[in-house]
């Protein structure tokens, strides 16, 4: 924000002899041009009079704005004023917008400091600028007039007010006040620290929230740590906007090693809870995301809990948190969360913002996504080690459940982060040289069994790898019109046999009955194919969201489009009425339902038919009357359901898919019965 500086009550005379000199001006112009006109003279000089009046009455327009400007403050008293050699100057914001905001910034954080004291109606007051808090002129001042120190220290003096209401008399109406006050703060306090946004607050108060952050304040009998207390803050956010690359490298980095200092001390602030969980409030001050913690338990949250909870919503913040190692020590802070620290988030059992800052962090195309992917990837599997194997009875078996509890909050977003990265899983089963490095493939097994724990994480990472077998079935059509098919297919297919056959047997680790196991198989894949097809499925991504009117657009489209268009009506008309998809016996066989269809849509989409193919159409609604006959235009045939099934069929008889893809399916399902089970050294069944 930049300012003027003016002076009283000289300010106040300028501006009237300004209005004057505008209007004597105006008049003065109106004179001589009236009498130049009755001369016969030239009018010139009465209209550069004019022009000047028209220059000094804008600026008398811009005066009379900051003169109203100065007078708004002064009734508010909220003006800042600089005694100098010529007397004292009022600082005056150089737009309404700003002065506004100034205005607003200054009353809020003076209610802020009101609503500390437990003034009800300033807390009320100070709920009331909620709106603004995206705006960076109110931002400024807020923050400014309340520096890093007020900012530490509200939270939690609003939450020994909460706490007082929650053990007398509650008041919800309180509550959501204080709630909503966490929201602006933690707006503010994401715009303030992030160089990109207008409202920036500077290098130095990003430092003054670390000094802050570190030093010990008291509310009442209250003694604390600062992060404990701005934790509060980051707790609310909802990720608009995200907190800021910046502010995780200067206060997030800090606040993990000042964490882990604080747990290697054991001294009183060992435990890192935040200051709403040690006052017993955290139910009461819940964050602005979905709900902390476990269903029915009361919440319970750790600072780093909610610096994850800050980091989760931005990429770019994620990384340079996790992704930096600290002076000193020897691994990165990603390493440490997911070793040393796991016991700290299984302690409050509030998992979820980690997760998602885990996966926010790795789930990106970039180079260092899969680089600290692949390091997380060992580390896991070296957790993992002797968690399972082998049974008396030669069938999977969990040897040791603690230690499988302890990291099971992972399975559900390494599940996902390898759903992101699924070229490179694909890779450790059938390049010679995979870019995931120092994971072979019997370890990528127990890691998928591991992910095959959460549902939908296997959904993720089946889907992953429906898109990647589309692509590979266009890729053979484009190259040789599809006799390439079961070279590019047959890898595929042993991937998606690991990926099937890890989950079913996890659930049959669970003591799940084969029966179970089956239907739950099959329901994933029904999951697969409703999330893959639709008006806003992966599939329709390809080719557009046309809905029903898709097909007067399929003349123009390209092959690749039109193939994914195909794909998905198959698939999304044979969920409800293909007696191959609803009779097939197991969780391989329907992936293999969906393979056909890829491969005859990419067959159609080529459209390259031999010409017994034809001569079978003839007297077929999707056929000209030629001889030989043609096609008519796919627009016509889509158009007409009937006319549509009947060239369906004809289509599939003359691609031969079931026979052309019977070496796709016996490699998935070997692939499925023998390596995965050889990998994992257990006995097929």
């Amino acid at each position: 924000m930049s300012y003027s500086g003016v002076k009283q009550p000289e300010f106040d005379t300028l501006v009237a002899r300004h209005t004057t000199a505008a209007l004597q001006l105006e008049d003065l112009a109106a004179m001589l041009h009236g009498e130049l006109s009755a001369a016969g003279l030239s009018t010139e000089p009465a209209l550069r009079i004019r022009a000047m009046a028209k220059e000094v009455s804008a600026e008398v327009d811009d005066l009379r704005r900051r003169q109203r400007i100065v007078q708004e403050m002064e009734r508010m008293k909220v003006v800042y004023r600089e005694c100098t050699p010529d007397g004292t100057m009022i600082a005056v914001p150089d737009s309404t917008a700003a002065a506004q905001g100034f205005l607003d910034g200054t009353l809020a954080a003076n209610a802020a400091v009101a609503a500390s004291r437990g003034d009800k109606a300033a807390l009320a007051k100070l709920h009331g600028y909620a709106n603004r808090a995206k705006d960076p002129e109110f931002v400024k001042v807020f923050l400014a007039k309340l520096g890093a120190k007020g900012i530490t220290e509200l939270p939690a003096a609003l939450g020994l007010q909460v706490r007082a209401n929650v053990t007398s008399q509650r008041d919800p109406q309180q509550i959501e006040q204080v709630k909503q006050v966490m929201k602006l703060l933690s707006t503010a306090l994401a715009k303030g620290t992030d160089p990109a946004d207008e409202a920036y607050m500077g290098q130095a108060y990003l430092d003054q929230l670390v000094k802050e952050g570190r030093a010990e304040h008291k509310a009442l009998e209250v003694t604390y740590v600062g992060y404990q207390a701005q934790a509060l803050i980051w707790r609310a956010s909802e990720g608009k906007p995200p907190f800021s690359k910046r502010f995780m490298e200067i206060v997030g980095r800090d606040v993990v090693v000042h964490q882990k200092e604080l747990s290697d001390s054991r001294g009183p602030y060992a435990n890192s809870l935040d200051l709403a969980t040690v006052l017993g409030i955290s139910d009461s001050m819940q964050p602005g995301g979905p709900r902390m913690g476990q269903p029915g338990e009361q919440i319970k949250a750790s600072v780093i809990d909610d610096l994850s909870q800050a980091g989760r919503f931005s990429s770019p913040a994620a990384q340079a948190l996790l992704f930096h190692t600290p002076k000193g020590w020897t691994t990165s802070i990603m390493e440490y969360l997911l070793t040393d620290r796991l016991d700290g988030f299984n302690h409050t059992r509030n998992q979820a913002p980690f997760a998602g800052l885990l996966q926010k962090a790795l789930s990106g195309k970039d180079k260092e996504s899969l680089t600290h992917t692949n390091e997380a990837l060992i580390l896991l599997k070296e957790e993992l080690d002797g968690v399972v194997g082998r049974g008396a009875d030669g069938k999977l078996e969990i040897l040791d459940r603690k230690k499988l509890d302890r990291m099971s909050f992972l399975s559900g977003p390494m599940g996902m982060i390898m759903a992101a990265h699924v070229d490179k899983i694909f890779g450790v089963f059938d390049d010679k040289t995979p870019e995931l490095k120092d994971v072979d493939r019997a370890e990528m097994d127990r890691l998928l069994l591991f992910v095959g724990r959460d549902e939908a994480a296997t959904k993720a990472l089946v889907g992953a790898e429906v898109e990647r077998m589309l692509l590979k079935v266009q890729e053979s059509y484009r190259r040789d019109g599809g006799e390439s098919l079961n070279e590019v297919l047959i890898p595929e297919a042993r991937f998606m046999g690991h990926l099937l056959e890890t989950r079913r047997l996890f659930l049959l680790s669970q003591a799940t009955s084969d029966g179970q196991a089956k239907e739950e198989m099959k329901s994933l894949i029904s999951g697969v194919l409703s999330e893959a097809t639709g008006p806003v499925g992966k599939l329709a991504t390809r080719f557009g969201f046309w809905g029903d009117k898709a097909h007067e657009k399929l003349t123009p489209m390209g092959f690749d489009k039109l193939s994914a268009f195909l794909t998905d009506r198959l698939m999304k008309e044979g969920l409800s009425a293909d007696s191959a998809l609803q009779e097939a016996g197991n969780d391989r066989e329907m992936a293999m339902w969906m393979v056909h269809k890829m491969v005859l849509s990419s067959s159609i989409a080529n459209g390259q038919w031999s010409r017994s193919a034809l001569e079978d159409a003839k007297g077929s609604p999707f056929a000209t009357n030629n001889d030989p006959p043609k096609l008519k235009p796919l627009d016509e045939i889509v158009a007409d359901p009937e006319t549509f099934d009947k060239f369906i069929e004809w289509a599939r008889w003359h691609t031969k898919v079931e026979s052309s893809t019977q070496t796709v399916k016996e490699a998935m399902d070997n692939s499925a019965l023998f390596d995965v089970h050889s990998n994992l050294g257990i006995e097929r069944y």
